[in-house]
Parts: C-alpha cells; structure tokens; sequence
C-alpha cells in the first residue's frame, strides 16, 4: 500500500525554504545590515529545516543560499563550508573512532563494564560512572574524537541489551554523553579558543583568570550536573533501566571476551592521536607549533587513519587494521548528515557574527544598558543567561570577544573581582548545545542517525542545558556573595 506524504512535511519545506530566500528581503532593523538579514534568515532556515525536515537536502539548500547571500561568492561558500577544517577532521577522525567499534571494541566493552561487581544491578550507577569518568577526561582528552567513540558504544550497549531503536534510553545517553564531554573540555581554558579568550581578559583587566578558582568552581558544577542528570533524567525521560539490569553479557557470544591484536592496534594508534592533540594543545612554539599551525589536527587525524589503513592486522588474515570497505557504509565509521550539518552550521554561524552583518553593535546596544550600575552578582548571573544564548545561536568565539568589552566597564565599575565573571563568561561560552550550529559537538549530536526524532531530541537536550545554566548561577552566584 503507497503512503501518503503528510501536508505538515510540505508546509516545513516551504517554511524553510521562506526563512532561507525571504528574511533577506525584510528591511533591516537596528544595525543589522542587509547581508546580515540575509545570513540571519539562512540560519533561521536551516536550524527550521534540520528540526522539521531532515538534514541533508536543507543543508545543501544553505549551501547555495550562503554563496548569493553577497556574504561570499558561491564558490568561496561552498569552500569555506566543505572545506571547513573541523568538517576534514570530523571525517578522518570518524574513520579510527569508527573502526573502534565495529571491530568489537563496543561489544568487548560492554561485557567488561557490565560484568564489574560494583555495577551488577545498578545500572543508574553504571550510568552515572559512565559519564562522570569521561567528563573528566576531557580534562586533557579532546572532545570530539572522544564523543564519536562514546555514541557509537552507547549504541552498541543499547543494541546489546535489546532496547527498541526509538528509546529514550539512547537519546538520554547520547545527550548525557555530549553535555558532559562539554563541562569537562571548559573547566580549564589553558587550551585551543578558550586560552585566546583568557587572554583577551587579562589584557583587559591586566591580570589573568585564576584558573584554580574556575576549575574548584566548574568541577562542583560538573559533578552535580552528571548526578542530577542521571537520576532526575531517567525518571523525566522514563528511561526503562530494567532491561540494562536484567541483560545477560553471555549473550554477547566468546568474541567479545577479549580484544583481538587488530583492535589493540587501532586502540593504541587512537590513544597516540589523542595525547598528540593534547601535546598540541597545551604547549607553543616547536613541535606544538607544528602541529598546530602546519599538520593542524585534521592533517594528524588523516596520518593516523593512512597509518591504520596500511599497517597490519595482526589476526593473520593478510589484511590492514582497518579496511576502507570494511566501514564505508556504517554509520558508526562516517555519518553524512553529520557532515554536512558540521560544514554548514559553523560557517554561517561565524559569518552572522561577522563585521559586516551588523548582528555585535546591535548586541552591544540591547545588553549595555541592562548591566549598567548593577550588583556583582546580578552582572555574573546575567552573564551567564547571556553567554549562554548567544553561544548557542552564533559562533562561540565570537560572541565570546565580544561580550568581553561589553561587560568589563561594568565589572570595573563594580568594583567587583573579575575573575568570576570573566570565568563564567569562558565556561558558558563553551556550552553551545542546544542549535547544530552552537558548535562542533552539538552538530554531531544533532545529526546523529541513531536519534533522529528532532522533538525529543530538542527536549532531552534543553532539559540538561536548564540544568547547566540553573547550576552555574547557583554555583557562581554564591561565590560571588562570598568572593566578590
């Protein structure tokens, strides 16, 4: 019997279509500028698109109404989105954290964590172990590569203990995963564009962040996040955790008892790749430098994936680590909407925060008068509400410089100390999760195929960032009173 196309799926198109060709025709109102309308309009339609359609046809869709958006030429827009950096390291890096787990890390795992005696029917406390242990890693761990591997052994455990593919089970963890990867990547800016936006602070106010403080006072937030996530989660999202109680790892047959030499070189060529991005990221000049500014991480990525691709088994089975047509139609090793919403969201978002759209004085304006002679507190508190949206809708390296010399008259004027607002500023700049386009990360989440019912998607994901936010002002908000 043939299905009938819903009229609702007709009306999305046309509204997203609308959003993308026609804000850019409305007069411009405050600063913006109208390339800024237009850009504002691309990125309206495309986070519509993603919400209510799929991901794929908007985002090539955006791609050609950013190049006649006058923003950019066709040709550079199409460039500077494909060819965006993090879209290649995404991809190459997808290849090893990919090969993980369909060579039978996920299943080995599984059974390993699963099998522990202090986690035998607590699958809560499992959960919660599971996230507070990344999240802390992230300390030195970079973020994305990590969350590529956690999806796809969240999937395999899901898959293993037989939950149905529209369970909350997989979107709670999936969005849990994410979050806290986030939290732990911010608790320290010494590295990457959050170092930059320390910097631009202390010059500023002439003296650095106390970076002793913002950890103290991010890891407190960190850590009730992930409980409170979990437990309050599970009972808001009725996550089932009977069937995670009740599974039995022998099910997952005498292959995943142990890890075979193949998987023990990709693991380790991972793990290389992973304390080279550190290396990279916490250090300056000489092969840091290299590594930064001529390989950059994509290039590394790309290396460790050849590497991988020409080294041997060691199964004797004559084959490398890791075969092209081994992985090339999972998901687990590449997602194309994955892809193409990194490629599309991120430079439109930079482009809206750009000179030229008019979008920063417009921004200036509105929030420059809110913080004039205001309490300490009041400035950290609305710092935090603030940073929080706009890293959310727009670049977070952007809009993070730019709320810098919003705030720091007013933070001088206070008398206050600057270092915890300027150390809520950093964290929740960090924190864009709730559109695609808030950052890499969210991208990736968002374009899962594994969790593609939008709604539930949008809801699992504003539940945890109304955790982070209400945490943070409660957090900084005390540390203010007493340390302000």
């Amino acid at each position: 019997m043939r299905k009938k196309n819903s009229p609702m799926k007709y009306v999305n198109i046309v509204v997203t279509i609308l959003l993308m060709f026609g804000v850019g025709f409305l007069p411009p109102f405050a600063t913006l500028t109208p390339v800024g309308m237009r850009l504002l309009g691309i990125f309206a339609g495309v986070i519509y698109g993603y919400s209510t359609c799929e991901i794929v046809w908007p985002s090539l869709l955006a791609m050609v109404a950013f190049g006649i958006s006058g923003y950019t030429t066709m040709s550079a827009g199409i460039a500077s989105m494909l060819g965006h950096p993090v879209v290649f390291q995404v991809l190459t890096q997808y290849f090893v954290a990919g090969a993980i787990v369909i060579y039978g890390f996920g299943k080995w795992f599984v059974r390993w964590s699963l099998s522990q005696k202090m986690f035998k029917g607590k699958p809560k406390f499992y959960t919660w172990c599971f996230m507070f242990i990344f999240m802390w890693s992230c300390l030195i761990l970079n973020d994305l590569p990590l969350s590529l591997l956690l999806y796809a052994v969240w999937n395999d455990i899901a898959d293993s203990c037989g939950y149905e593919k529209n369970s909350t089970f997989r979107y709670y963890g999936f969005c849990g995963i994410m979050v806290s990867l986030m939290l732990g990547s911010g608790m320290i800016p010494y590295r990457s564009w959050l170092l930059g936006l320390s910097v631009s602070w202390k010059e500023i106010f002439g003296a650095p962040i106390n970076m002793g403080i913002m950890f103290l006072l991010t890891a407190i937030i960190g850590t009730l996040f992930v409980t409170i996530y979990v437990y309050l989660g599970a009972k808001v999202f009725k996550v089932d955790f009977s069937i995670m109680q009740e599974f039995d790892v022998e099910k997952l047959g005498d292959e995943s008892k142990h890890l075979s030499h193949r998987m023990k070189r990709i693991i380790s060529a991972f793990v290389i790749s992973m304390l080279l991005s550190i290396y990279g990221g916490s250090f300056t000049g000489g092969f840091a430098s290299f590594l930064n500014d001529t390989l950059t991480m994509g290039g590394l990525y790309c290396l460790i994936a050849v590497l991988l691709m020409v080294l041997p088994s060691g199964d004797g089975d004559g084959k490398a680590c890791i075969v092209f047509n081994d992985i090339k139609h999972s998901d687990a090793a590449v997602s194309w909407p994955v892809i193409f919403m990194v490629a599309t969201t991120i430079p439109l978002a930079s482009a809206l925060s750009s000179e030229v759209t008019g979008v920063m004085p417009w921004l200036t304006s509105l929030f420059a008068p809110i913080f004039e002679g205001r309490s300490a507190v009041f400035i950290v508190i609305f710092t935090i509400i603030v940073m929080f949206i706009l890293t959310n809708v727009g670049s977070n390296i952007a809009f993070g410089t730019a709320m810098i010399p919003v705030i720091a008259p007013f933070v001088l004027a206070s008398g206050m100390n600057p270092v915890l607002p300027g150390a809520a500023l950093l964290w929740m700049a960090n924190l864009g999760m709730i559109l695609p386009g808030a950052s890499a990360p969210a991208s990736i989440f968002h374009g899962r195929s594994e969790i593609p019912d939008a709604g539930l998607r949008t809801k699992v994901v504003v539940f945890a960032g109304a955790i982070v936010v209400i945490l943070s002002i409660a957090v900084f908000g005390v540390a203010t009173i007493f340390l302000g």
